[in-house]
């Protein structure tokens, strides 16, 4: 006889994992070879006891197929298995494998272990934290605030019996414990850090992504963990008071940053007001006697010893049932709980929750929603899988719908170390992880702590760097260990698969202070060593730093469904989805074997960790592994916010680079010229640069106006515009003109701070700090503002004429819109907070790029970076009309240095290029608005330099066409040159050499001449969809008709053809 059921098949129990009270189960069992067989369901719920269905038998094809549909009446864990009554009236059971709750199980002869089928009353957990990364900081080593030497002063005071309290001055003193020959600590190093330590790098906690902190205890302690309290209703005077507390709470806020206290209630510090061992607090602690008001709150035995945490008579065990102790804690209006919620905190973290009763858990949580509605968090120490968890004897009810939003992950952090160790397999990861996610109500898994560092455990970096066993250590080789560089390396290659994994599961993420920097140390208190920020591991951090812009890039990796994978026992991964996206994270742990995976596929999907390009062959698609390698396959299902090009090929023209025998390159005959020349040799596309004012350099990307047209371009002086302007005026122009009015109309919000600006530049005035509409009551200044937009509406009225000519021909133009706008422009006077500058305009924030390919001390562009949070708070208004005004302008917009909404390189004024730091751009939330108010949007990303996987996730997520350069492909494009999927593939661009240039350089002993035209045939043939050659590349020019030469100002911008190709 054989049997089958899954819990994880939806054939077999429906709906998959864990319900609310009141849903209904279908539950099925298939038999085969017993004809004549029955099956009774037999379900035992805890405290309610057993339940039996007798199941209904019907047929699918050769064997039977039992079921029976059930409504889950009682919050709480439902254990079942199948009775199997066969046809010699002889018994065996069906129920889950050993060790086992969920998944396939197994035949037995005798009563079998149950299937776990979890129902709950249904509870929300705030989106604050759900949708949030965390960050946890052991308080007294991340950060001195610069009161820390007026603070360190209270060291001694109220704590002068009891072990030794020592200041140490030196922050990067290695830390340890001094101890008696009995191993008890007697003396506890403090070291400075404080709140407005942690305050004060509130801008590096929003750099990095943080919007939650999770803090390590707080309150007056004798000790520097704070783990053995001394006061719940103070600030550790180490650290701050109450006010230095509720203005940390409102600044963290002001940064997006909410806070998580450490609330340790299942034991005080014997050096507390409420024990009072030493006699240091001026109370009637229960050590004093019976008639201490806190006496009743411990359990003290007759020889005067008394119930103390796991025989630590530093800790004594609280009576938490006593009435008193509840009312102090959380039932009061000004209770503990309620008193710090108050006061700014969101959410409370349960120390060693096991220990703390049911109702004591509900009862805090009761008085969290009192105090901040549905908005309150609450988080539990729990080490193994919460939802069936014994602890003394009793079965917890921690996500039954009264107590925990969630738990600390343990069993996700011990997995993925184990795995990336070598100590366990993919296979075994995968069961764990799917047992938690089947087992967990919805929301409390994905609200599920994910941690991979802790305070309680040994530093992530130690323990994947293959270091000795701790028991084989002294206390002396534990606080002197480092790993070696090869084994740090090792670490490094471990730590980006952790760090990944962490981001892209369901749960929260939460990262252990110092873990981004690369802290080693064994175990405590070698973990809990100074924050060493003269000393960051810059691979760390930016793995770190990488892993999280990945994660709040694309939607799916918060919100997604799960479904864990193993190939074999090296490579891991799983798939998130929603009904708009879908991405598949797979890792291999293995240091020396390559592994191809193959999946099925309904989508083609782009790689976003390497960009490598996935095989694709009989329905499915393959990647590589290579040996600690990693791969994000992603998918937008076709919900795309773009708008498709067509296929076809172009050229890259600047219009000044036009041959004109005349001069410059512009939009008349020149242009119109051109435009006959694409159409007649079966040209699609004619890619320009921006047609905005250019800056003294004549740079095309930096000008007055991000909106305004060049009015150069349109082949005429200053002196003819001037004729033209006073013949206008001289014929009404101004009254009769009904085009020029509604010209200045539809495009007020730009045109006249721009006229504005240009005609106060023309008459050598004072520029007012700010632009204001009253500056027009000024009449030499509106005369001047007025002939400035009637050049605008001249440039308007020629392009619309060129566009329209292009479009009749079949030819579309892209145009090109910079990323960012100059300092000096109408763009800043008329809107400084959209702006990182001063009062003054002065930059206070440079946009550039660190060290690359272009410029090895990285380069600072003399742009103000964006106020993207103030952009955000009114709804992108700035970015809309700019959009919008390239969407009028042009046919496609191809948006430079994409990357920058990703997130940018902010270089603060008066530092160098290379020593700035990446900030967040506003990601796939700018893109989605201008979807709704635009429709499919006609965008052309140029993701060109360092493409980080959240870049490539942004691109792939919108569905944005991108670019792929020739010469910066990884292989010989003479061997053969595939474009990456849904890119445009060019020979160069106006930033790179010609072709004929680079085939000198890089083919030295070859014909560079005869390479080029190789080259451009190749891309003539590859499978991109859309070509693009530049002109000079169509001209066989070499080097020196390059366009611009990024990093310098000398000599760009000013090539221009002699001809058109014959």
């Amino acid at each position: 006889m054989k049997a089958y059921h899954n819990t994880r098949e939806i054939e077999y129990r429906a709906p998959f994992g864990a319900l609310n009270a009141g849903d209904r189960v279908k539950l099925t069992l298939d038999l085969w070879d017993n004809d004549g067989a029955g099956v009774t369901l037999r379900i035992w719920i805890d405290g309610e006891g057993e339940r039996l269905y007798p199941m209904e038998c019907g047929y699918k094809d050769d064997h039977m197929r039992f079921v029976t549909e059930l409504e889950t009446d009682i919050n709480g864990l439902y254990w079942y298995s199948f009775l199997i009554t066969r046809s010699d009236n002889t018994t065996m059971w069906y129920g889950a494998m050993e060790n086992h709750t969920g998944g396939e199980g197994n035949l037995y002869f005798t009563e079998p272990p149950s299937f776990q089928l979890t129902v709950s009353k249904k509870r929300v957990v705030p989106d604050w934290y759900k949708k949030g990364i965390v960050y946890q900081i052991f308080p007294d080593r991340f950060n001195r605030g610069d009161d820390y030497k007026q603070l360190s002063e209270s060291l001694q005071k109220g704590h002068e019996n009891g072990p030794e309290r020592r200041f140490v001055e030196d922050w990067n003193e290695p830390v340890s414990y001094k101890k008696d020959e009995n191993g008890r600590v007697i003396r506890w190093d403090f070291y400075g850090g404080n709140l407005k330590g942690i305050k004060d790098k509130f801008d590096y906690f929003k750099d990095m992504g943080i919007t939650v902190l999770y803090i390590n205890p707080i309150f007056e302690a004798a000790s520097n963990h704070r783990y053995d309290t001394g006061d719940y209703e103070k600030i550790d005077p180490l650290l701050g008071n109450e006010d230095d507390f509720k203005l940390f709470c409102r600044e963290a806020k002001n940064h997006g940053i909410r806070i998580i206290l450490d609330g340790v209630f299942n034991h005080t510090g014997c050096d507390s007001k409420y024990f009072n061992k030493y006699g240091n607090y001026d109370s009637n602690g229960a050590w004093q006697g019976d008639n201490s008001p806190y006496r009743e709150w411990f359990s003290f035995k007759e020889d005067g010893t008394y119930d103390c945490w796991w025989g630590v008579d530093d800790l004594p065990s609280v009576v938490e049932q006593t009435e008193s102790y509840k009312k102090y804690i959380y039932d009061d209006e000004d209770s503990v709980v309620r008193k710090w919620l108050r006061m700014g905190a969101s959410g409370w973290r349960l120390d060693v929750a096991d220990e703390l009763p049911d109702d004591f858990i509900a009862g805090i949580k009761s008085a969290m929603i009192k105090e901040n509605g549905d908005d309150a968090l609450l988080l539990g120490e729990v080490w193994e899988d919460a939802s069936n968890k014994i602890s003394y004897s009793e079965l917890r009810k921690y996500f039954l719908g009264d107590e925990l939003d969630g738990v600390m992950n343990y069993p996700f952090r011990d997995g993925i170390l184990a795995y990336l160790t070598g100590k366990m397999s993919a296979e075994s990861l995968c069961e764990i992880l799917y047992s938690l996610y089947e087992n967990y109500p919805e929301e409390n898994f994905y609200a599920s702590l994910n941690l991979i560092g802790s305070h309680d455990r040994m530093r992530v970096v130690t323990k994947l760097g293959g270091t000795p066993d701790s028991y084989t250590m002294s206390d002396e080789d534990k606080k002197n260990f480092r790993l070696s560089q090869d084994n740090f390396n090792l670490a490094k290659g471990r730590m980006w698969i952790a760090a990944l994994l962490q981001m892209t599961m369901p749960g929260v993420p939460c990262i252990y202070y110092g873990d981004e920097a690369g802290m080693q140390g064994y175990e405590d208190p070698y973990n809990r060593g100074t924050f060493p920020w003269d000393n960051v591991d810059s691979d760390m951090f930016t793995m770190y730093q990488n892993a999280i812009r990945l994660r709040k890039t694309l939607d799916v990796f918060t919100d997604g469904d799960f479904k864990p994978l193993s190939f074999g026992s090296e490579v891991f991964g799983f798939v998130r989805e929603t009904e708009s996206e879908k991405a598949v994270v797979l890792v291999n742990n293995s240091l020396q074997n390559t592994n191809m995976v193959w999946l099925d596929c309904e989508y083609k999907m782009s790689e976003l960790i390497s960009g490598q390009v996935p095989e694709y062959k009989d329905g499915k698609i393959g990647v590589k592994l290579y040996p600690l390698g990693s791969v994000v396959l992603y998918t937008n299902k076709g919900n795309v916010l773009s708008k498709p090009l067509e296929e076809g090929k172009g050229v890259l023209c600047h219009i000044t680079s036009l041959p004109n025998a005349d001069g410059s390159g512009h939009i008349g005959k020149p242009a119109f010229d051109f435009v006959d020349y694409l159409a007649a040799n079966g040209y699609k596309y004619w890619q320009i640069l921006p047609i905005n004012p250019v800056d003294a350099f004549g740079s095309p990307y930096a000008g007055a106006s991000a909106f305004a047209g060049n009015v150069r371009l349109l082949g005429k002086s200053d002196k003819e515009l001037e004729e033209e302007y006073k013949a206008w005026v001289k014929q009404s122009g101004r009254i009769r003109d009904k085009e020029f009015k509604k010209f200045v109309k539809d495009n007020e919000d730009w045109l006249r701070p721009y006229a504005m600006y240009k005609s106060i530049k023309a008459l050598g005035s004072k520029m007012p700090s700010v632009y204001s509409e009253s500056l027009y009551v000024n009449p030499d200044y509106a005369d001047g503002a007025e002939y400035y937009m009637y050049r605008q509406y001249s440039f308007e009225k020629a392009w619309n004429k060129l566009h329209e000519y292009a479009n009749s021909k079949g030819i579309s133009i892209i145009g090109d819109m910079p990323m960012f706008v100059s300092a000096d422009s109408s763009d800043v006077w008329a809107a400084p907070e959209n702006f990182a500058v001063d009062d003054k305009l002065v930059i206070e924030e440079e946009a550039g790029v660190p060290p690359d390919y272009f410029a090895k001390d990285g380069q600072a562009w003399g742009n103000p970076v964006y106020k993207w949070d103030s952009m955000k708070a009114d709804g992108y208004t700035w970015w809309f009309r700019r959009l919008e005004r390239a969407f009028f302008l042009y046919d496609y917009v191809r948006l430079d240095h994409f990357r920058g909404f990703a997130a940018y390189w902010s270089i603060e004024n008066g530092k160098k290029a290379i020593e700035g730091s990446w900030k967040w751009g506003p990601g796939m939330e700018l893109f989605r608005k201008a979807y709704k108010k635009f429709g499919p949007l006609p965008v052309i990303a140029e993701d060109l330099g360092l493409i980080t996987p959240a870049v490539r996730a942004l691109v792939a997520g919108c569905g944005f066409t991108g670019t792929d350069v020739m010469q910066f492909y990884d292989g010989n494009p003479l061997d053969g040159y595939y474009p990456k999927e849904n890119k445009i593939a060019y020979t160069g661009t106006h930033d790179n050499q010609t072709i004929l240039g680079w085939c000198e350089d890089r083919y030295p002993d070859m014909d560079a001449k005869q390479t080029s035209e190789k080259l451009m045939q190749i891309l003539d043939e590859c499978d991109a969809d859309v070509k693009i050659v530049p002109l000079q590349d169509l001209l066989g020019l070499g080097d020196e008709s390059r366009m611009n030469m990024p990093g310098t100002t000398d000599r760009n911008w000013s090539w221009q053809a002699k001809k058109l190709p014959d």
